[in-house]
């Protein structure tokens, strides 16, 4: 019944993306227009997969996977570089590695069968990230930026990150896991709704946010 809703991810991703490149002027540095990047890295992503199959005629895990690599690894490296403790930086590193490591574990253990979803590595991608999400909203929350926090760029897009993968995760495993049978109409009703709140936040940082509070 809801299948179709999948197909519109992409027009979700675009819009955010057009805002964000519409937005440039504001986003002064280079960590603020990477988040652009990210998600135009994303709609990339999400029109190679559609592709992939009748390209290559090999199921689109292989590109979910590689982007699944690819885009918790810029989250972590956002985040260290938003966080300004040094304890916190040094974890956001050691965080990475554990990550860079879970995931080519998690390749070794799927080597016989890589047509498949790397689930673990994806929930300890949203376990780190989320970890060190609360480190960067506990330093804003404990200091001046308290005042102005809605007008930076940066706590929309974390926001947004936090919106979609905190829920989805529990979801993935719980297919995973408890080999629930995958029902494509609520599965694609879950992705939909969980994209629009997040690219929501992204447009929305976009637009609200201010450019001294965008460094």
């Amino acid at each position: 019944m809801f299948e179709f809703l999948r197909s519109y991810i992409i027009y979700l991703a675009l819009l955010s993306g057009i805002v964000g490149v519409l937005s440039l002027p504001k986003l002064p540095g280079n960590k603020a227009k990477f988040l652009v990047l990210l998600i135009w890295f994303s709609i990339i992503t999400e029109i190679v997969g559609y592709y992939f199959t009748q390209w290559t005629g090999l199921l689109n895990f292989y590109v979910y996977n590689f982007y699944m690599f690819a885009s918790f690894s810029a989250y972590i490296l956002l985040l260290r570089a938003l966080l300004t403790k040094y304890k916190d930086r040094i974890a956001a590193v050691l965080f990475l590695i554990l990550f860079i490591i879970s995931y080519f574990l998690n390749s070794l253990y799927f080597k016989e069968d890589m047509n498949r979803s790397f689930t673990y590595s994806f929930a300890i991608g949203v376990l780190l990230v989320l970890i060190l999400s609360c480190l960067y909203l506990i330093e804003i929350f404990n200091s001046e930026k308290i005042l102005n926090f809605k007008k930076s760029v940066f706590f929309w897009y974390v926001l947004g990150i936090l919106v979609f993968h905190v829920p989805f995760t529990p979801f993935m495993l719980a297919i995973n896991w408890f080999l629930i049978k995958q029902d494509e109409s609520i599965f694609s009703l879950v992705l939909f709704i969980l994209n629009f709140l997040a690219h929501s936040c992204f447009i929305i940082g976009f637009l609200w946010s201010e450019k001294k509070y965008n460094y």
